[in-house]
């Protein structure tokens, strides 16, 4: 199960989190933030696209060394990403959660050192040190120096050279010279062709710029040294903080995980309770392929201590019981488990199981002993606070002496006060479980049709162990299976006999409840329809009061514009005259801006109009019944609770007024490439492209940044979130450009 929460996880440490998670006798803290960080997802997603797996820096810092440029920029992101963490606790609502992000030690005082001193592609930057500048100011001089000296030697040699150009080796200027004029050349000769055509030779002119040169190279490189290692001098001052922001992230990277894992498998968190009753609903097995699992439900009711499962094997028995021990370990350790609400768990202190079997030649152990062996240490731990699981109890040895022996553990686990449940194909445990008030019975459900079992748990009722029905579907002969149903004593015989009509009876119930169930969800889905319906009436009648409302402030406006351009040409004696008019103007629109429509009283009965609330349709009242009414909006009738509907004036016939297109300016393509921007020039173009894209026709766009260190992802993110255009963003597919790009929907 670990492996399957370890998928969604960001980082190593969140993954070693997992690993070390177990059960505890407190998990409710740990539970609670876990739905804290299920609404924080979806609200607003925190930052982990940084880098958080930086382990092996931390040891390559611990162990005295320094850090290259491109370990440095994978420790600014790491420091980023907590700053990120940290600051996205303010929109964290769930306090624990809050204060875990809160508790990230600052590091931003790192971030700026690193920013400050290297590149984005990894390079030391000049600024870096004033020596540094200095350094590589001199540097270029020099280079541009032996630059125009070397092409200047190359024109008074051309007739003495193998070709046309300057050569660079081991850092040094040199000029390609034929062999056989190798005097005509005053220098120094580093270097000769494999053919000894050519020998390229170091002239006499620039050896001094050369040597200047190579001082200046190793003048910057111990400087850029310097650096490197005064940055990871300065983070191993801070180890101790980071170490405690990797401690937190690795719970925050494993909250996360679980949250996911709770979104995309719909698990929910249970808390253990002290009812000491145990629900399962609809509880799915992790580990069994989603097309192939089958939901199970079951119920121990806190006065009842056991439940005994009967039934065919190959019928789900030992899975079921698998379920239960592992959901209620999950819940103890503060893991979310794949079940539907209304799923109980008490809060176990001991989970005690016997599951499988232990077969030891070098032991000398048989089935029957392995299961004794763990069952004799069960009941030496078992006690009200405990869970047991026993799976075929009383197998593996003779059915008489089995049977007794199985009869009483059941009886010791009632007097332990344990919770347990037992797999069993023993009669006289069925017969026991149906008389004792304090065990449940329950079955695994077989098909005499197909003659194969469901995997599906009848509560209530023991199961049959069909062994004749299997071994005749397996190809046994009839005449084999006749002459075994005859050696059964009369007895077992009318025993599996009700077992089997008490089991037909109850899938018959559980097939009705079924149909009952489909025709619940049906009605359901209508109601849902129906309301979504009557929300997008009334969110069209909404927008066409908006709209009117904006025509007519829109209308006030080119008046007033008129006015006011008619002062300015107007004799000062009218001009007092016309700003009174003006201000009687401002207050109308100011009118229109805080109109609101009205409930009208009075009682609604067919004859009158009125108009939903909050709507502006006008229609008449046809008939009414009880509190509903049936009302002719003209476009369609419709029947409507009183309490939704106000009276209003019979409708007037308008002129139609003439109506205005806007054009809106077209987007080309619907994206934009910020890299190489700093992240305060991307804060300003990136409104001005969500302005674009809201007034063309892409309701979708492409920010396209770049991968680099994140920061510039950070910050296109960051403008994103504050922005109330913004539907949703998220990083491409790869399709779309990956992690280098953002997906914008307005």
């Amino acid at each position: 199960m670990k492996e399957l929460f370890k998928k969604y996880t960001f980082s190593e440490n969140g993954r070693q989190y997992i690993d070390e998670m177990k059960p505890s006798d407190y998990p409710y803290s740990e539970l609670s933030m876990l739905e804290g960080m299920v609404e924080l997802i979806q609200k607003d997603e925190p930052p982990v696209y940084y880098d958080f797996d930086i382990s092996d820096l931390v040891h390559k810092l611990l162990m005295g060394e320094t850090l290259d440029p491109h370990e440095l920029l994978r420790m600014e992101s790491f420091t980023s990403g907590c700053s990120a963490l940290r600051n996205h606790s303010k929109k964290v609502k769930h306090e624990e959660l809050k204060k875990l992000f809160a508790s990230l030690k600052n590091l931003d005082d790192i971030t700026g050192k690193i920013r400050k001193a290297i590149s984005e592609e990894g390079e030391i930057k000049d600024d870096a040190s004033k020596e540094l500048f200095s350094t590589r100011s001199k540097k270029r001089q020099i280079a541009e120096e032996l630059k125009r000296k070397s092409e200047r030697l190359k024109e008074k040699y051309r007739e003495f050279l193998q070709e046309d150009l300057v050569v660079v080796r081991d850092g040094r200027y040199m000029l390609p010279v034929k062999a056989s004029h190798r005097p005509k050349v005053r220098g120094i000769v580093h270097h000769t062709s494999s053919s000894g055509a050519t020998v390229y030779v170091e002239p006499e002119e620039i050896i001094l710029l050369n040597d200047k040169k190579r001082t200046l190279e190793e003048e910057e490189r111990r400087e850029v040294h310097r650096i490197l290692r005064e940055i990871s001098n300065m983070l191993l001052s801070k180890m101790n903080a980071i170490k405690e922001n990797l401690s937190l992230i690795a719970h925050i990277d494993s909250l996360y995980a679980r949250a996911m894992y709770m979104l995309k498998e719909g698990a929910i968190v249970v808390y253990p309770n002290g009812e000491r009753e145990l629900v399962l609903k609809e509880a799915r097995h992790p580990l069994i392929p989603k097309e192939r699992v089958v939901p199970i439900s079951l119920k121990i009711p806190k006065e009842k201590n056991g439940l005994v499962i009967t039934g065919p094997n190959m019928g789900g028995k030992t899975v079921t019981l698998k379920t239960i021990g592992l959901f209620s370990a999950l819940a103890m350790s503060g893991f979310p488990i794949p079940a539907s609400e209304g799923t109980k768990i008490p809060a176990f202190k001991k989970i005690l199981v016997d599951i499988g079997e232990d077969q030891s030649i070098e032991l000398s152990l048989s089935t029957f002993s392995s299961h004794m062996n763990r069952i004799v240490k069960i009941l030496k731990k078992a006690d009200e606070n405990s869970l047991v699981l026993i799976d075929e109890l009383g197998s593996g040895t003779d059915p008489m002496e089995g049977a007794a022996l199985a009869l009483s553990i059941v009886e010791e686990l009632l007097s332990r006060g344990c919770k347990f449940a037992v797999t069993t194909h023993i009669t006289s445990i069925k017969l026991f479980a149906i008389e004792n008030e304090k065990i449940e019975s329950a079955s695994v459900e077989f098909d005499p049709k197909t003659l194969s079992p469901t995997y599906r748990i009848l509560m209530g009722v023991p199961g049959a162990s069909h062994a004749f029905e299997i071994a005749r579907s397996l190809g046994m002969d009839e005449e084999v299976v006749e002459r075994a149903k005859k050696h059964l004593s009369g007895e077992s015989v009318e025993i599996e006999a009700v077992i089997r009509k008490l089991q037909d009876e109850v899938n018959l119930v559980e097939s009705e409840r079924e149909r009952l169930e489909i025709e619940r969800k049906k009605l359901e889905s209508e109601r849902k329809k129906y309301e979504e319906e009557y929300r997008k009436l009334r969110s069209r009648k909404i927008e066409e009061i908006d709209k009117q409302l904006k025509d007519l402030t829109s209308q006030v406006d080119d008046v007033m514009k008129k006015l006011e351009d008619a002062i300015h040409a107007l004799k000062k004696k009218k001009e007092e005259e016309l700003k009174r008019a003006v201000k009687s103007l401002m207050k109308e629109k100011k009118r229109l801006k805080e109109f609101k429509i009205e409930d009208s009283q009075g009682e609604i009965k067919p004859g009158i109009y009125v108009r939903l609330k909050g709507g502006t349709s006008v229609g008449l009242v046809l008939k009414e019944k009880e509190d509903k009414a049936l009302v002719d909006f003209g476009t369609m009738k419709i029947e409507v609770p009183k309490s939704s509907l106000i009276i209003a004036k019979p409708p007037e016939r308008k002129s139609e007024e003439k109506k205005v297109e806007y054009q809106p300016t077209i987007l080309e393509k619907p994206e934009i490439d910020i890299r190489g921007m700093t992240v305060e020039e991307a804060e300003d173009v990136i409104p001005a492209f969500i302005d674009k894209l809201v007034l063309s026709e892409f309701n979708k766009g492409y920010i396209i940044h770049g991968k680099g260190t994140g920061r510039l992802a950070a910050g296109v993110w960051e403008v994103l979130r504050e922005d109330p255009r913004v539907k949703s963003y998220r990083f491409g597919t790869p399709g779309e450009g990956g992690t280098g790009v953002t997906v914008v929907e307005v």
